[in-house]
């Protein structure tokens, strides 16, 4: 009888730290913000001569995180997002690993963001995020 009852709490306990890490995973996605794309501008060849793409680079934003995808895998991708001062965002993403996701934290929401791409080949994509 004594084994039935530890059973029971045990079970309960189980069922119990199951339910708030769901709880605390819905509330988390709650806060978060639809993404939003970010418009880019320049030019991302890739050193090829004969083969263009209209821009093999994407970037949106949550509000919390830049998710950066290239259709490329040639490309290590160094990003810079910075409000003018200073660097908010300062990371490298190794060719071939992308899609990526960097924490950039809650940016300041009356402020301006300037985001900054380059490659090994010397192209850049700049965008804004507001």
């Amino acid at each position: 009888m004594k084994r039935m009852l530890v059973l029971k709490r045990v079970l309960l306990f189980i069922l119990g730290s199951m339910i708030f890490f769901v709880a605390q995973d819905v509330f988390a996605e709650s806060g978060k913000d639809e993404k939003k794309d970010i418009p880019l501008k320049g030019q991302w060849a890739e050193d090829m001569r004969f083969v263009e793409f209209d821009c093999p680079v994407s970037v949106s934003w949550d509000g919390t995180y830049l998710y950066v995808e290239s259709l490329s895998s040639r490309s290590t991708i160094h990003i810079i997002l910075s409000d003018g001062a200073e660097n908010v965002c300062d990371e490298t993403i190794p060719a071939g690993t992308c899609p990526a996701t960097l924490y950039i934290g809650t940016l300041e929401p009356s402020q301006t963001y300037e985001l900054v791409l380059t490659n090994q080949f010397g192209d850049r994509l700049e965008g804004t995020i507001y």
